[in-house]
């Protein structure tokens, strides 16, 4: 039996939030923890967050006030790999604000578009990639082999 070591991240909700938002990531087939990782993912990648944050028209920041987070919460907890947890700590810290602080907001921000805030897939093949794939696809400037050697003897010359 392997020990595969895991870090925790928990942080508190208001229950109707907790709720609203299993809800949401139920309704694109996801459980709310998996929710959360695709986040951090794309937070990791973009060494920030992965979409822009406005004030609202009263001119409010997002985050839940010191009110709003004594109201009566529960706990959201999740396991994921250590090194992952250390790069988004450091992530939101270099943005000055705490985990829970950037979930909150992106939870907003995924029922404010009714959606994920940004575009979830492979990236984008670049234009080398692009142009090389076109050409395959057109049978251009292609080269077969009979065996794996010929391919491999030509490659070396």
């Amino acid at each position: 039996m392997s020990s595969k070591k895991s870090a925790t991240f928990n942080m508190r909700m208001e229950p109707q939030k907790k709720k609203q938002m299993e809800e949401f990531f139920q309704e694109l087939g996801l459980t709310l923890a998996y929710g959360v990782n695709v986040f951090f993912e794309k937070c990791i990648m973009e060494a920030g967050l992965p979409f822009e944050v406005k004030l609202n028209e009263e001119k409010k920041p997002i985050v839940p006030t010191a009110k709003e987070r004594t109201q009566k919460t529960v706990q959201f907890a999740m396991r994921l790999d250590p090194y992952k947890k250390a790069q988004i700590e450091y992530t939101f810290q270099e943005l000055g604000m705490t985990i829970p602080e950037a979930v909150n907001i992106y939870f907003e921000k995924c029922l404010s578009e009714w959606g994920i805030p940004f575009r979830v897939g492979y990236p984008k093949p670049n234009a080398e990639t692009l142009a090389a794939m076109e050409e395959a696809e057109k049978g251009e400037n292609l080269t077969s082999y009979s065996s794996v050697d010929e391919m491999l003897k030509d490659l070396g010359e």
